[in-house]
């Protein structure tokens, strides 16, 4: 089973850190949930690819923060279980595509959950643009 090349809206694995963990000092996250690629960028000369991920989670947003309810047939498509889930717009990562902390969704099974539809994935985009131009989304760097 290969890991696929990155591309923007498909759904990984990885275990993300939330800035509340890393306030406390975390270096990874405590658990892997799935994160949805909103950018893949490739940097510098050795061709290093950087993805910046949005998380998945079934935590109602809390009060304030911007989510983007993911509809329950998308959830069903990717392969969620049948809680409702959020992908939270106003906290990403950004990380080497490289990174170790990315797994397979289902280890020898598959890599991805899939890709969220493009209108699903616009609306995202269109909420961290907004959120970045006002200065209001938070970007975990991880090397």
């Amino acid at each position: 089973m290969k890991k696929p090349e990155p591309q923007v809206g498909l759904v990984i694995r990885y275990d993300f850190l939330w800035s509340h963990e890393r306030e406390r000092g975390f270096e990874g996250g405590v658990k892997d949930r799935p994160c949805v690629i909103v950018t893949a960028i490739v940097r510098g000369a050795g061709g290093l690819t950087e993805v910046l991920l949005a998380p998945i989670t079934h935590s109602p947003p809390r009060e304030g923060a911007v989510a983007i309810a993911i509809p329950p047939r998308v959830g069903r498509h990717l392969g969620l279980d049948e809680e409702r889930s959020f992908i939270i717009a106003d906290e990403s990562n950004s990380v080497a595509w490289e990174d170790a902390g990315i797994v397979p969704a289902e280890p020898g099974k598959r890599w991805a959950y899939g890709r969220i539809p493009q209108a699903l994935y616009e609306q995202l985009r269109a909420a961290m643009l907004d959120l970045h131009s006002k200065r209001k989304l938070r970007i975990g760097r991880r090397s």
